[in-house]
């Protein structure tokens, strides 16, 4: 008898020790940023429910004078294994921004850096463009903690190559007929 409560208690000590696991829709953030008529690098961040994170950074475009924190951008393909807790924030910060409501295009403005950012939930997709400064506040805040997060995850430059979802079809498949002959 006794052991069978000791083994009670230790299935409930296990139980109890379990960490809850956050219930998360989203199931991959794709962000890319493309150029702007400055210092813009092109990046792309890709991070999975797996917590696979993936980091491209473009070459950086020439500056007389860089700054520094042009110094610290990646240039190259990198990849990382994140923790469940920054996964879990990149989640919360999207839902409190209520990424499903916001429009699909914020493109007031054409000469500061564009946004394509597309998040993957409950097998559907929700695709903005932007360009960085016609985003409210709120969501640019949110969509460049997730593009500077190589800051935090420092990940380690890698050969593979990854490419980011594509919404429109492949130039190079697009036909057009001959011209019509004189």
């Amino acid at each position: 008898m006794k052991q069978l409560r000791f083994s009670f208690f230790l299935i409930f000590l296990v139980a109890c020790n379990k960490p809850n696991q956050r219930p998360n829709e989203i199931t991959k953030i794709e962000i890319a940023t493309g150029g702007c008529f400055g210092a813009c690098q092109l990046t792309a961040v890709v991070i999975d429910s797996s917590l696979l994170y993936r980091y491209y950074g473009g070459e950086l475009p020439l500056a007389l004078f860089p700054k520094p924190e042009q110094r610290e951008k990646l240039v190259g393909y990198y990849s990382a294994k994140i923790n469940r807790e920054l996964w879990d924030s990149f989640n919360f910060k999207l839902e409190q921004i209520n990424y499903k409501q916001l429009d699909t295009s914020y493109e007031k403005s054409v000469d500061d850096e564009s946004l394509n950012v597309l998040i993957h939930y409950n097998n559907k997709v929700k695709h903005i463009k932007a360009q960085s400064t016609s985003l409210p506040d709120g969501v640019a805040k949110v969509f460049y903690y997730i593009i500077k997060s190589y800051k935090v995850v420092k990940p380690e430059r890698t050969r593979d190559t990854f490419e980011i979802h594509r919404s429109m079809p492949d130039i190079r498949d697009v036909r057009f007929p001959p011209p019509p002959g004189n």
